[in-house]
């Protein structure tokens, strides 16, 4: 449908009738304009043209390897639907601007980002494959976020809630958290690790989000402790017990919002930078593909831009600060 509006035009299309999505565009100068743009949609119905199609054929020749393959299918599918499924030659970025603004009311800023993150990778491979000529996203900057506070525990609290999980009644929920906070795994790596990947007093952890492994040292003591209380035989040390930890966590009445299992990566990586660690080991070790990831730890280096103190103008000139 095609209708004059005080701004000018405007086209109310249901591709798959008054049941399926809708895609309703504005701004049109002229009655031509919009019935241009009409005949495209229709046309891309016919052939297969919309987006969603092509998020399939990305999953098909790409997406399916990710790690992650079925939840970035399902979240792109239904960023596909709230934009009305497009012909993907009509998607524009001024499209997705006015996406992001309604979507904003109903999410977080950091929600919206994930999206953009997605939908776009998704045109960008199209576009290395052949598929697309251009992704128009690609343009598009991502909305500014402030810096989340950085929550990790105490030494204190660590010890309680270890004494929480050594009481829990699965047995695997201690020596899972043992680990994380021994070496500032994320709880899947932990939880997935087979006896294989104990070696020479290191823990290989091979099932990472990256899909790179890396090594990490650790101590004799924890490595008794697993070796304690884990199922016998080659396979997997540790049945599931993520649904153990969050019993255990609740019972100790801390308060961090938004994290339950990751908490223990966090204070992990802040206790390592508090003791004196450099960033680049820290890297390394929490297996981090980008440095800008790991750069949120290291304000708490006792060493973190301690130079401030002497070369500053006022140390400089001897200025002496009256109390």
């Amino acid at each position: 449908m095609i209708r004059k509006i005080p701004t000018g035009w405007e086209v109310d299309y249901y591709p798959q009738g008054r049941s399926g999505p809708r895609i309703r565009k504005r701004g049109f100068k002229t009655r031509i304009q919009a019935a241009n743009y009409l005949r495209r949609l229709e046309r891309g119905a016919a052939t297969g043209r919309r987006l969603s199609t092509f998020v399939q054929l990305w999953y098909d020749l790409h997406g399916h390897s990710l790690k992650d393959a079925k939840y970035r299918l399902t979240r792109t599918m239904a960023i596909c639907e709230r934009l009305g499924n497009p012909d993907v030659s009509d998607l524009t970025a001024s499209d997705w601007a006015e996406y992001r603004r309604k979507r904003l009311v109903q999410v977080t800023p950091s929600t919206v980002n994930h999206e953009q993150r997605y939908l776009s990778a998704v045109l960008a491979e199209l576009v290395r494959l052949g598929h697309l000529k251009a992704n128009p996203l690609q343009t598009v900057r991502q909305l500014r976020q402030s810096e989340p506070e950085l929550t990790f525990l105490s030494l204190d609290q660590c010890r309680t809630l270890l004494e929480e999980c050594r009481s829990s009644s699965n047995p695997h929920c201690y020596p899972v958290a043992l680990l994380c906070l021994a070496t500032g795994a994320r709880w899947a790596e932990a939880e997935t690790l087979s006896r294989s990947c104990l070696v020479h007093g290191k823990v290989i952890y091979r099932e990472t989000k990256t899909n790179k492994n890396r090594a990490v040292p650790v101590s004799a003591e924890v490595l008794a402790q697993i070796d304690a209380l884990s199922l016998p035989g080659p396979g997997r040390l540790f049945r599931s017990c993520r649904s153990a930890f969050r019993s255990a966590y609740g019972r100790t009445g801390f308060e961090t919002p938004q994290q339950l299992t990751h908490i223990l990566r966090h204070t992990f990586a802040s206790h390592y930078m508090m003791a004196g660690g450099d960033i680049l080991s820290l890297q390394r070790i929490l297996g981090h593909g980008d440095i800008r990831m790991t750069m949120k730890y290291s304000h708490l280096s006792p060493d973190f831009l301690v130079t401030a103190l002497t070369l500053n103008p006022i140390a400089q000139m001897g200025y002496v600060v009256e109390v």
